[in-house]
């Protein structure tokens, strides 16, 4: 597999958005990659700028040339703790539409869990969350202070090429750690089944015949697997994907959850798929969401 060109990590100076660039940093570091920091400052921000300040001639520009040294200052302390180039980059304008742009030149776009405003949060979803509806390159959404690399990863496996590319890309991303593939199966039409009179049971050898072919399934997707299977792993159990996904990040500490994110809904690209968001919103470590339908593992 090639290397990773380019890291690129979204900073608004938030504390979560600061740890996504330390972690960054420790990805490119493994990868022998280029980091790149990003802040943008938004069209809504320069304009309130202009108002604030319109009787101090070239207030605005040092504001922005403020901004950008912070930014490299983040970049020098990134530096001396990770061996890799780091850049910075400062950008005015729409801030979803130019990361997306940027992050076009990238292998990984990395970003914090949230930002500086709860409320724009709760009300519009996070920056992480729209930027998923929006990107079609893997997002890293950070939660933790990055105290090493990865060594516990748990993948949502249904067998699905996205599955398949995110398997791919938590092999890239955590070369050195423990992989759990999980995946939760179900009997087709459960509910109905249980409306029309169809007996515990029944229901009880349904759910056998699909957990054997859930395995079956399983291990030979481990085997056609290239690379170190050796630290591979699998979980299957009947139930809520998300519910068992969480369980699972949980039960074994998990530093990292990895999911394919499908494609965008007909009904708008905002929307994600309901696994997707409900692993995003709950999970309390990473989660690194894998859209593009990368090589075979």
């Amino acid at each position: 597999m090639s290397a990773m060109p380019l890291v690129l990590a979204a900073v608004d100076f938030s504390d979560d958005s600061r740890r996504a660039a330390r972690r960054a940093a420790l990805v490119a570091s493994e990868q022998g990659a280029r980091l790149e920091l990003l802040h943008v400052v938004s069209n809504a921000s320069a304009a309130t700028l202009r108002n604030m300040l319109r009787p101090h001639a070239g207030a605005q520009a040092r504001v922005v040339e403020g901004v950008r040294a912070m930014l490299d200052e983040l970049a020098s302390e990134i530096a001396g703790h990770a061996a890799t180039r780091t850049t910075a980059r400062v950008e005015q304008g729409d801030v979803l539409p130019i990361i997306v742009a940027a992050a076009q030149e990238a292998a990984l776009l990395v970003v914090g869990a949230h930002g500086w405003n709860p409320l724009r949060d709760l009300i519009l979803g996070s920056t992480a969350e729209r930027l998923l509806g929006k990107c079609r390159r893997p997002i890293l959404v950070v939660r933790r202070p990055a105290r090493g690399p990865y060594r516990r990863v748990v993948v949502a496996m249904d067998f699905s090429p996205q599955s398949l590319a995110a398997l791919a890309m938590a092999m890239r991303v955590a070369p050195g750690a423990d992989i759990v593939l999980v995946h939760a199966f179900g009997i087709p039409f459960e509910g109905k089944l249980r409306i029309a009179g169809v007996d515990e049971e029944r229901l009880r050898e349904y759910r056998a015949q699909a957990r054997h072919e859930a395995l079956t399934t399983m291990i030979s997707t481990v085997a056609s697997i290239g690379g170190d299977r050796s630290r591979l792993s699998h979980a299957v159990a009947h139930g809520h994907p998300p519910t068992l996904i969480l369980a699972k990040a949980r039960q074994l500490r998990a530093d990292l959850v990895v999911i394919g994110k499908q494609g965008r809904s007909a009904a708008g690209e905002f929307l994600l798929g309901s696994v997707t968001r409900h692993v995003l919103s709950d999970s309390k470590c990473d989660v690194l969401a894998v859209q593009e339908q990368a090589g075979r593992p």
